[in-house]
């Protein structure tokens, strides 16, 4: 199956980790299609929820090394849409982009799988973590082939992680990246085995926006919380 990888075009961790861990797995990747900083007209949150990372490797020094096609591109563009047909690219993977739209998105021959940081369709949009906290709804992984809508497409494989009494919310970020990761191999196995269609498509519900600041800051305490509940029904039905 040949793979197109969607990645940043400077060095940040998914990509980083989607790239080594597709070498690892013996993926056939034709290309990785390489987008450039794009300035976000968004507000910063008022929460550090990610690790500040140091020592990545630009994606380009790795891509070179595994002796993989690297190429600097618009992920929203027809130049984009007209190498993934070019090389007959069977399944995009997401491990840096932002939102695709037509036709890129149909491009593929199966589809372009995205690694979403929470439970589709309960959690849709962004600031997934901070939504599942503050609305008391399950925290995991959702892999998706695509379609127009955000977050949404065909479900491949949902995950849920495992939370412990001392977690803080970079902890939580830190174990969903790793569930991606972990996903990754199963879902390219499902989606060299299966028809697109036999995977159910994500009805309609709520697109979450970026949380406001006066919700931010109300996550440390919810999160606590949740967290004592959690130990404390442990230890009530603990064999």
């Amino acid at each position: 199956m040949k793979l197109a990888v969607f990645a940043y075009n400077f060095p940040h961790r998914k990509t980083q980790e989607f790239l080594l861990r597709l070498f690892l797995e013996k993926a056939q990747v034709v290309v990785v299609l390489a987008a450039d900083p794009v300035k976000l007209n968004i507000p910063s949150s008022t929460l550090r929820v990610k690790p500040r990372h140091g020592a990545l490797i630009h994606p380009r020094v790795i891509s070179e090394r595994l002796g993989w096609r690297y190429e600097v591109v618009d992920h929203k563009s027809q130049q984009c849409a007209d190498l993934i047909k070019e090389l007959a690219v069977d399944v995009g993977v997401i491990a840096g982009a932002r939102i695709l739209k037509e036709p890129v998105v149909s491009a593929p021959r199966i589809g372009v799988v995205n690694f979403h940081p929470g439970l589709i369709p309960e959690v849709r949009g962004m600031d997934a973590l901070q939504w599942a906290i503050y609305e008391n709804k399950p925290m995991g992984v959702t892999a998706h082939v695509i379609d127009e809508r955000i977050d949404a497409g065909r479900i491949i494989l949902r995950q849920a992680i495992a939370t412990y009494p001392d977690d803080e919310l970079i902890d939580l970020s830190l174990r969903l990246s790793d569930t991606e990761l972990e996903m990754l191999p199963a879902v390219l196995t499902a989606l060299a085995k299966q028809r697109l269609v036999e995977f159910p498509l994500v009805a309609s519900s709520p697109l979450h926006r970026k949380m406001p600041p006066e919700l931010e800051r109300e996550l440390p305490r919810l999160l606590a919380e949740r967290l004592n509940q959690n130990e404390l029904a442990t230890l009530t039905f603990a064999p």
